[in-house]
This record gives structure tokens, C-alpha cells and sequence, in this order.
């Protein structure tokens, strides 16, 4: 059996306090990859706004780079 290939699912302007946040999740599929976020969030004693984690993910499966400033 060939393991399925793991992708690269990011959500930006999420985790919103003074300035936006970004999530950047490593997963089988989108499906697992809410459930991590969510349980990491959950882990850390962090809530999402709202249903940030609801709208579609980018999803990188080709080299590629994200980023995000930081500030406050």
C-alpha cells in the first residue's frame, strides 16, 4: 500500500489581534488538517475568532513560499 502524499495546506488572515495571523499545516488532506489545527488550538487553550478555519485553505503541493510579517 503507497502512503498518500502529504500537502501543504495554509489560511491566512486567521488568528486575528492586532494584525492577521497565518496557519500553515502539513496533512493528508484538508480534512485532517482542520482537525490538527483544531486540536492544536485546543492544546494551546486558543480559540479562532470565528470559523476561520471553515473558508478554503491554499493549498500548496508545488515548491512554494509564504509569508508573513510580523508586527503589532
Amino acid at each position: 500500500m503507497t502512503a498518500q502524499p502529504l500537502t501543504l495546506f495554509v489560511w491566512e488572515d486567521v488568528l486575528r489581534d492586532y494584525t492577521p495571523g497565518m496557519v500553515a499545516v502539513l496533512a493528508r488532506d484538508v480534512e485532517e488538517a482542520r482537525r490538527l489545527v483544531y486540536e492544536k488550538l485546543e492544546r494551546d487553550k486558543m480559540q479562532p475568532l470565528e470559523d476561520e478555519f471553515g473558508k478554503e485553505p491554499i493549498v500548496a503541493t508545488e515548491p512554494t513560499a509564504f509569508i508573513a510579517w510580523g508586527g503589532g
